[in-house]
């Protein structure tokens, strides 16, 4: 009895100190053992190699996209069965026989701009044009601080006599500084009507406006309801409550029918049928 009593007093005694107070002990933390890495080597290695590709992929898409040799929005044959470029003196003398062999069936020269500006190859590409049998149309670049009268009579001054020729197109689309130091909304919603005016008045036909989202949103909508609208979207087709007769869906496109087969275009199709696109030629009676 005296061993057990002795064991037990043992194993609850607690170390007093020479004052008299218990003497705490010491507690050690026990040594952590390291946990192994989340990513290995090789995990690691293989993040990098897809971050690498993803990175050469997204330079290799902006190329493609850069160069026209891709586009998100190239509308289908058998929906728009006509279309065509835009050219002007960047292309140089334009060869009319080889358009047909590239799905193209007609095209617009850029002729004038503002009040006193023509472009320096229409003269000729217009005048080679007449008797190559594609429809081609003139179109003038309007200026947003200019007199639309002045601007009519400077492209009617240069396209002559019409018959035969597309119905013609104005251009609405201001650049930056254009933007900043415009006219005032009204200023320019007149103008740009003295000058569809002043030409359906030589011409016979009202003049189709080409525009921007910026331009028709800010001086067309709602005004120029008896104007065909040309309408730019380059990244998809043209929202539903644009009432649109052409559309311009990339302006990154190359043909081998000019001087300069490097230059860039822009293109465009025709929404409707070829057969309604044959009434956008000016004919005798409408002058």
């Amino acid at each position: 009895m005296d061993e057990l009593k002795e064991q037990r007093t043992d194993r609850y005694s607690v170390e007093i100190d020479e004052d008299g107070y218990p003497v705490e002990e010491e507690l050690y933390d026990e040594p952590q053992q390291e946990k192994p890495k989340k990513k290995s080597l090789l995990r690691k290695l293989l993040i990098r190699l897809i971050a690498v590709c993803a990175v050469v992929l997204l330079i290799e898409l902006g190329i493609l996209l850069y160069t026209g040799q891709i586009w998100f929005n190239e509308p289908r044959k058998k929906d728009y069965p006509v279309r065509g470029p835009i050219m002007d003196d960047g292309g140089g003398e334009i060869y009319w026989s080889k358009f047909p062999k590239q799905n193209i069936q007609m095209c617009y020269l850029r002729a004038t701009k503002s009040t006193d500006s023509a472009d320096k190859s229409f003269e000729k590409n217009w005048a080679a044009s007449k008797g190559s049998g594609m429809p081609v149309g003139a179109l003038h670049i309007f200026s947003l601080r200019a007199s639309g009268k002045e601007q009519a009579e400077n492209f009617l001054s240069a396209v002559g006599d019409l018959t035969g020729r597309l119905t013609p197109a104005v251009e609405v689309s201001p650049n930056i500084i254009e933007k900043i130091f415009s006219h005032g909304v009204n200023e320019v919603g007149s103008d740009l009507r003295e000058f569809v005016d002043t030409v359906k008045q030589s011409c016979g036909v009202t003049p189709i406006i080409k525009c921007s989202s910026y331009a028709y949103d800010k001086y067309i909508r709602g005004e120029f309801s008896d104007c065909m609208i040309w309408y730019e979207s380059l990244f998809s087709e043209p929202d539903g409550d644009v009432d649109w007769t052409f559309w311009e869906y990339t302006s990154r496109y190359r043909l081998e029918s000019f001087d300069n087969s490097k230059k860039y275009l822009h293109m465009s199709v025709y929404r409707h049928s070829e057969k309604d696109f044959e009434k956008l030629i000016i004919t005798p009676k409408d002058t």
